[in-house]
């Protein structure tokens, strides 16, 4: 196998034990789930804090998701592409935020010297793939919810930034409560697309009349 085929197929491979261990992930527990001995795991990778490091930016990619999206059926009624937005949404955001958080773990971990300049690298290298994942999911919600754009008050553009404000609001209140031992439920994804469609005010009657 290549060196860059191997190197992204160790990456995919350890996803599943980092979630599940986290910074505290042993190198044999990375090696067995990568398949490779652990020699042959640091042929490939500097160290174990690293590999975790790298694992954990090539998992967290906006891109990923627009397949999913592009699922979606055109056609369907404007709440009913929402409603599946929301939940495929809430999926990845919520993942990406458990990611998010074992980064900050492997940061805490990480030697100041010559290799903080290579971690930056890889930060700023991450930061140019997300602006582009972001934009590519941009462009297919975008496309989605193009038919129905006559029905709306605001620009597609603007109904996507409401969309994804709601979405990460109602995430990190389910993430921030996991985090404090608490159990919030998951966000009622219909009542946040109500949200977003009808605001909070109840109807007036001249509402109700028409």
């Amino acid at each position: 196998m290549p060196p860059d085929e191997r190197r992204a197929a160790i990456l995919l491979a350890v996803r599943p034990v980092l979630l599940e261990r986290g910074a505290a992930v042993t190198s044999r527990e990375l090696a067995e789930a990568a398949g490779v001995a652990e020699g042959t795991l640091f042929r490939v990778f500097t160290d174990k804090v690293t590999l975790i490091r790298e694992a954990v930016l090539a998992a967290i990619d906006p891109a990923d998701s627009v397949p999913e999206v592009l699922t979606i059926d055109r056609t369907l009624p404007l709440r009913e592409k929402l409603s599946t937005l929301m939940r495929q949404a809430h999926s990845h955001v919520g993942e990406s935020m458990r990611w998010m958080g074992l980064l900050h773990e492997v940061g805490r971990l990480e030697p100041a010297g010559p290799s903080a300049e290579h971690r930056e690298a890889a930060i700023r290298q991450w930061g140019r793939r997300q602006q582009a994942g972001t934009a590519a999911v941009t462009a297919a919600v975008a496309e989605l919810l193009e038919p129905d754009a006559a029905l709306l008050r605001l620009p597609v553009t603007d109904v996507i930034e409401l969309f994804n404000t709601v979405l990460i609001g109602a995430t990190m209140r389910t993430v921030d409560a996991a985090r404090r031992g608490l159990d919030a439920g998951p966000p009622d994804h219909e009542q946040l697309i109500d949200l977003i469609l009808h605001g909070v005010l109840a109807p007036t009657p001249t509402d109700r009349s028409a």
